[in-house]
């Protein structure tokens, strides 16, 4: 199947944000794609040591801090991290995230 419908429950609860992570394995296992919702922001600093990351802002606003340069964002942009940096953001936005490869816990790195 290559239309996928958006999951109706979330997929995690965590550190200020929540997603559904859709279920495109069948179609594509080399990338990832998750709806996020953002009420205030993430509450630490993330580094993704094998993921690259797009995040795609659909409503709202708030700013990206990636390796201490902070960025305004809002509806319409795209923000893209690649793997190794290290990054936050804060808002209230709701987001499109890809990543590539597919997000594993084990990859990811949770500062302060």
């Amino acid at each position: 199947m290559f239309i996928i419908k958006e999951p109706g429950d979330y997929s995690f609860d965590k550190i200020g944000h929540r997603g559904k992570i859709f279920p495109s394995e069948s179609v594509n296992n080399k990338t990832q794609f998750i709806l996020l919702e953002i009420e205030n922001g993430i509450d630490v600093t993330l580094c993704q040591h094998e993921c690259d990351y797009a995040y795609y802002v659909l409503e709202g606003r708030g700013f990206f801090e990636i390796n201490g340069a902070r960025e305004n964002c809002g509806v319409g942009d795209l923000v893209v991290i690649p793997a190794g940096n290290r990054f936050t953001y804060k808002g209230k936005m709701k987001m499109f995230l890809n990543c590539t490869p597919p997000w594993t816990e084990a990859q990811e790195e949770t500062i302060n």
